[in-house]
């Protein structure tokens, strides 16, 4: 494995045009062709990235562009963005806007960069090394936890860059933390989804009026007495969409100072009573003792059938597989062979490539585990030693329910059987179909992940 740290100047990487962000069509395109794309998807947000690094142009590089050299050029699969943003400050012809070629030339004159300019980048030689830093970034978020409202007061406060707003959220949010409230409440309103509806509502000029809200030494004191229990009736409202008489309540609703003033003056000292009486009926307690209260209306969003997206292993399926053949294989039913409903969909192909890939995963993790198969044992023979060996290391058998279908069941019995599979390479009449075949794999993903997350430990 060759990796390295490397400065490489701007002039010698290219943006790449397999990036996950480019639709197919952009293959093999000219870098200004992608350049402009970018630019024309206001989500990707380039110009508020070259805004920033004019900014920050004065310190060094936080995060480090991963580029693959292929041989004969410096790849970037890892920060295109960044690289268009300075691509974009050394050359403002790059793109075909006026007014943004216009806005280019006045920041370049707030900087000093050439086509020279270098970047910290990590270099890999093997391309899958480079997919590793991007399946931690935007499959795993680099495992990062996003700050909170209440989290970025804390930190200007702590930066000494508070505000008074920020001083009354930190405030608010230390007696919600002490409220005689279930602690999953507090997590909700606190958390994503309610802590804006609620922050807009609390701390707003109407509340500071009618609560009383001054500052002793940069710490948030309240003037009415009865305020703990108001507070709890405005949270139960603002989880619950409506208020005690069932008046909705949301961020629409709650918009306009008058109607936060509505609302808080409506709440009388006694319905903090009604609010107990009702977070008691929405309290459960399973056999150990364990309560949870459910208040808020989650509204799910409806997810699409798992069979309407376009290739037979979803995106969303990670693996790590480190054999080249192997990796292809399951690369091009990821990514290239299309199974929809469009005229150029090769299901026939996808079918007998799935039952190749089936049993090359199978073999290789027999040849990991010093197991050699006779020329004679079938795919049915070879699964039950399998899943015998994962369920040895501890895996709950349940995951390999599925796979057992493969290797045991008769066709008529099931689809999963792997006579079906068998057919879809020798039989000259039978064809598969793309919902089908999505669904196999929809079954048989949970076993693919628990073979390759132990087969990485090799």
């Amino acid at each position: 494995m060759s990796i390295q740290s490397k400065t490489i100047s701007v002039k010698d990487l290219i943006l790449w045009d397999e990036n996950a962000r480019f639709p197919d069509k952009y293959f093999n395109q000219d870098e200004t062709e992608l350049i402009n794309y970018f630019l024309s998807k206001p989500d990707f947000k380039i110009k508020p990235l070259i805004e920033a690094v004019i900014k920050d142009f004065d310190l060094p590089q936080l995060e480090k562009i991963v580029v693959w050299n292929d041989g004969e050029q410096n790849i970037v699969l890892e920060g295109n963005r960044r690289l268009t943003a300075y691509k974009l400050l050394i050359n403002p012809s790059l793109t075909t806007d006026d007014k943004l070629k216009e806005f280019l030339e006045a920041e370049k004159n707030k900087i000093v960069i050439f086509d020279n300019f270098p970047l910290e980048c990590i270099l890999v030689e093997n391309q899958e090394d480079a997919f590793r830093y991007i399946d931690r970034k935007h499959y795993n978020g680099n495992n990062e936890v996003s700050w909170k409202d209440t989290e970025r007061a804390h930190y200007g406060k702590r930066r000494g860059s508070e505000n008074p707003l920020e001083l009354i959220k930190i405030g608010i949010t230390k007696i919600v933390r002490e409220l005689d409230l279930p602690e999953e409440m507090k997590e909700q309103i606190l958390g994503q989804g309610y802590v804006t509806t609620f922050f807009r509502t609390i701390t707003t000029k109407p509340a500071q009026r009618l609560y009383g809200y001054y500052f002793e030494d940069s710490e948030l004191k309240i003037k009415d007495k009865d305020f703990k229990d108001k507070l709890k009736v405005v949270i139960f409202s603002v989880l619950n969409k409506q208020d005690i008489k069932g008046n909705k309540i949301d961020s629409r609703t709650l918009n306009k100072k008058e109607d936060v003033t509505r609302f808080l003056e409506s709440i009388k000292l006694d319905d903090k009573k009604v609010v107990d009486e009702k977070i008691k009926e929405k309290t459960t307690e399973n056999i150990f003792g364990e309560k949870t209260v459910q208040i808020a209306h989650t509204k799910l969003k409806v997810l699409p059938k798992s069979t309407a997206r376009k290739y037979l292993i979803p995106m969303s399926c990670t693996l790590r597989i480190q054999e080249p053949k192997i990796n292809n294989i399951y690369r091009e039913l990821r990514e290239n062979l299309l199974i929809d409903d469009s005229n150029i969909a090769v299901p026939n192909a996808v079918g007998v490539l799935f039952r190749v890939f089936l049993e090359i995963c199978i073999d290789y993790y027999a040849k990991m585990n010093q197991k050699i198969f006779k020329k004679e044992d079938t795919l049915g023979q070879k699964i039950p030693w399998v899943v015998i060996s994962l369920e040895e290391k501890g895996y709950d058998k349940r995951i390999f329910n599925n796979i057992n279908k493969v290797g045991s069941a008769k066709k008529e019995n099931t689809y999963l059987s792997i006579d079906n599979f068998h057919e879809y390479v020798h039989s000259t009449t039978t064809q598969p179909c793309s919902s089908e075949l999505k669904s196999k794999w929809d079954m048989l993903q949970p076993f693919f992940e628990i073979l390759w997350v132990e087969l990485n430990k090799k």
